[in-house]
């Protein structure tokens, strides 16, 4: 847990949800709000990172739980591959300057994806252990 990056969960909320639950005002979120509650191009590069450690800490909790472990890990694991590939169109795009009109879309990508694993990871420990659920959860 201590080589989790700091991210802020609040704004990865945001647009993860605007992605997610669909409601009548949610073309209202510019791409350069999101980009901001997201943290840039750091925090994108910081989720990227702190997804591999999701996924390692969902396989960590098949030594208890190994029914539940093994399916959250493998979903989480493919959450974690969108948004590696998101994050990689992400830089591609700022770093060459192409598909900028794709930009948002990606980053509506990364937040839900990183969304999902987190939450899929705190109900993960929620359920299996509650000792380290706080400490996780502080974390996150």
């Amino acid at each position: 847990m201590a080589k989790l990056h700091p991210i802020e969960s609040k704004g990865v909320m945001t647009v993860a949800l605007n992605h997610l639950v669909p409601q009548k005002d949610a073309l209202n979120l510019e791409p350069a709000e999101m980009w901001s509650l997201m943290g840039g191009l750091e925090g994108v590069q910081r989720m990227r990172e702190n997804g591999r450690i999701l996924v390692a800490l969902a396989s960590y909790v098949e030594r208890w739980n190994f029914d539940e472990g093994i399916i959250i890990a493998e979903r989480m694991r493919r959450d974690g591959l969108q948004l590696r590939r998101a994050v990689t169109q992400i830089m591609v795009a700022t770093f060459f300057g192409r598909q900028q009109m794709r930009i948002p879309f990606y980053l509506h990508e990364v937040a839900s994806s990183y969304y999902l694993m987190r939450q899929r990871l705190l109900v993960l420990y929620e359920t299996n252990h509650s000792g380290l659920y706080s400490r996780l959860a502080e974390a996150l």
